[in-house]
């Protein structure tokens, strides 16, 4: 069963976390001495991972009738259509009209669209191969334990290489009729590596080899030493070499990186293998995409559409006017938020659209600091404070006037519908309890002793932190007088942000916790450390949001990355937490490649990160998007960020002109 902290909270998930401090004999913590979890060793998994799930169905679809122009309103205008030249969702909702897949990332996994399958270890096939080689002096490989590129001193034995080998289904084709090949993927991936072309090279530098075996076959190796746990989603998407430039006669091939990405004839006119193909962009105004003629799932019957016309509405409230005036037919998600719930209920009450509201992959949470910099109090060292603050928040309340209802609270930063989600026994879930709350207070030794409805710690209090993965630990002590007062910060010009830390305000005030808010600009608020207050660890409570995928990032968490002068004030560990235990267990589970395996090593980190709360879970943020209840197919899903993913099957139930 779900493991919910109440009454005792402070005495029984001290022992739970940390035998050493209560002497092995189940006895409380004494109030003025906080242990660590230190020693904690990830609790075993009570069962079994159970098996796989049946495999995501992305490629089918319910019949539409075919013909008729679609329009999409948008809340924002692409920048480029370059694949490599853009990081904007307005974007990728074209995107998914011009390449078809080549992976889907539908449930929190991947799936196959333009590949014959995604190669895995565990199916002990020949397309994905793990071997044990050695790297000679000079050598690059990947040090398994940091996943950092190193140059070999001497020889290193016995070091995992990844060989996968991805196919290209048959048949499909550029819109001019020339085959997608291996070597358009080839194309694509050095484009990506090239040092011009703005995306992230973390797999490039990681990558030994990327080569066509033939026209249809790509393969990937891995430099030794490099664990990648979606090296079967190590395919880049083909990009269209011979399509010639804007001077209508070099071809993409023929041109270097830098002028690729300010070529007009690949920011707004690209080649397409998918459904759709560029018509026309007028800006400021729409992109007009029209039926690829050459697209592989024709002898299906797509796509169903003649046209699909981006609309670009960037005030919320026009874009939902036009969606309940017919005017356009789906309104994405990028341009509506929770806060027009109301209106949007209203009308699918009345039958004018259809909602989906999904939470997504963005974790709204709070922070505390264990350890500051500056000369504040460390009230955010001491686990009972934690504890006590996670009893007086009534997330549910936040879920329901913050979110309208359409959320939940979110207990650890993957959803219930993530795979890694941990199973119900080792979940740790702090109900609202303020009694609670005030109880653990006062057993810890902050009481209000003047009367003025904020508690004094009665005494000198001392909180060990753990400072590195060999146990080490400091003490940090509160002294005795000092006010139960934090800092609560956020982003401002956020208004549900805004309604969030007044809920919390109320709520800490109702136990005796006086947290002053403070409204930052985002670019002062995410600053570079040490002046930064979230990167320079100058803040008791930072309330915000990071965003996950597939993957679950538990090393956002590891002691190593703590933001410190050391690292240059880098890191995402933005709490300071270090816990050596939490760090084996998803250390261990990032370095293994077989999920089954992984997955009771991800579940006892989270078990691990929910135990000592340095950060609270509040709620999921959540997506809206609307359509017209005559749009067939429009599926959209929690982990896919565009709506769009499935346009080649968007149709209508009846004929349309």
């Amino acid at each position: 069963m779900t493991r919910r902290i109440r009454n005792d909270a402070a005495a029984a998930l001290a022992c739970l976390v940390a035998a050493a401090a209560c002497g092995g004999t189940g006895g409380s913590p004494s109030p003025t001495s906080v242990a660590p979890a230190l020693d904690a060793t990830p609790a075993p998994a009570t069962a079994a991972p159970a098996p796989a799930g049946p495999a995501v169905d992305n490629m089918s679809f319910d019949a539409a009738a075919p013909g008729g122009t679609l329009i999409i309103g948008q809340g924002q205008e692409p920048d480029s259509l370059y694949l490599y030249g853009t990081g904007m969702l307005a974007s990728s909702h074209i995107f998914h009209s011009l390449y078809d897949g080549p992976i889907d990332t539908l449930d929190f996994d991947h799936q196959p669209v333009i590949l014959e399958a995604l190669p895995k270890i565990e199916d002990d096939g020949p397309d994905a191969v793990l071997e044990r080689v050695s790297v000679a002096a000079g050598g690059r490989y990947v040090d398994p334990e940091t996943q950092e590129v190193v140059t070999a001193t001497q020889q290193v034995a016995d070091l995992p290489q990844l060989t996968v080998r991805f196919r290209i289904v048959e048949g499909v084709t550029w819109q001019d009729g020339t085959p997608v090949t291996a070597h358009d993927s080839v194309f694509a991936q050095a484009l990506s590596c090239d040092p011009l072309t703005p995306v992230s090279k973390y797999v490039c530098e990681r990558t030994a080899s990327y080569t066509a075996v033939d026209d249809a076959t790509v393969e990937w190796k891995s430099l030794p030493g490099f664990t990648d746990q979606t090296y079967y989603s190590n395919f880049y998407t083909p990009l269209p070499r011979h399509q010639p430039g804007a001077d209508g006669q070099t071809k993409m091939a023929d041109m270097d990186a830098g002028a690729i990405l300010k070529d007009e004839a690949f920011t707004r006119k690209p080649y397409a293998y998918g459904a759709y193909m560029v018509d026309e962009w007028v800006s400021g105004d729409n992109v007009t995409l029209v039926r690829n003629p050459h697209y592989w799932r024709a002898p299906e019957g797509l796509p169903f559409l003649d046209k699909v016309v981006h609309r670009f509405i960037p005030n919320g409230d026009s874009l939902i006017q036009a969606a309940v005036a017919g005017e356009i037919d789906v309104a994405t998600t990028d341009g509506l938020d929770v806060s027009q719930a109301e209106v949007i209920d209203a009308a699918v009450a009345d039958g004018k659209i259809v909602s989906s509201y999904l939470t997504g992959t963005t974790w709204e949470h709070m922070n505390f600091n264990l350890d500051p910099v500056d000369d504040r109090p460390p009230l955010g060292a001491c686990l009972p404070i934690r504890q006590a603050v996670a009893h007086a928040t009534d997330r549910q309340n936040m879920v329901d006037e913050v979110m309208l209802g359409k959320s939940r609270i979110a207990h650890t930063f993957v959803p219930e519908e993530h795979w890694a989600y941990p199973p119900e026994d080792m979940l740790v879930a702090y109900d609202y309890d303020p009694e609670a709350a005030k109880r653990i207070l006062d057993d810890f030794g902050f009481k209000d002793g003047d009367g003025d409805g904020i508690r004094e710690a009665e005494k000198n209090i001392t909180c060990p932190i753990a400072v590195g993965l060999d146990g080490a630990t400091k003490d940090l002590t509160i002294p005795a007088g000092t006010p139960l007062e934090l800092e609560l910060m956020t982003t401002e010009g956020r208004p549900y942000r805004e309604q969030t830390t007044l809920l919390m305000q109320q709520n800490l005030k109702n136990v005796g916790i006086d947290a002053s808010l403070q409204y930052i600009a985002s670019n002062t608020f995410f600053g570079d450390g040490p002046d930064g207050p979230v990167f320079g660890r100058r803040y008791d409570l930072a309330e915000y949001a990071f965003s996950f995928g597939v993957m679950p990032p538990v090393s956002r968490y590891y002691c190593t990355d703590i933001p410190s002068a050391e690292n240059a004030w880098a890191g995402g560990n933005h709490p300071a937490w270090c816990n050596p235990a939490y760090d084996r267990a998803a250390k261990q589970a990032e370095n293994t490649l077989e999920r089954a395996a992984a997955l009771p090593l991800y579940h006892q980190a989270l078990q691990l990160l929910m135990q000592d709360i340095p950060a609270l879970g509040l709620y999921a943020r959540v997506n809206v998007r609307v359509a017209s209840p005559e749009v067939v197919n429009f599926k959209p899903n929690p982990s896919h960020p565009s709506e769009a993913w499935n346009i080649e099957s968007w149709g209508f139930k009846t004929p349309r002109p």
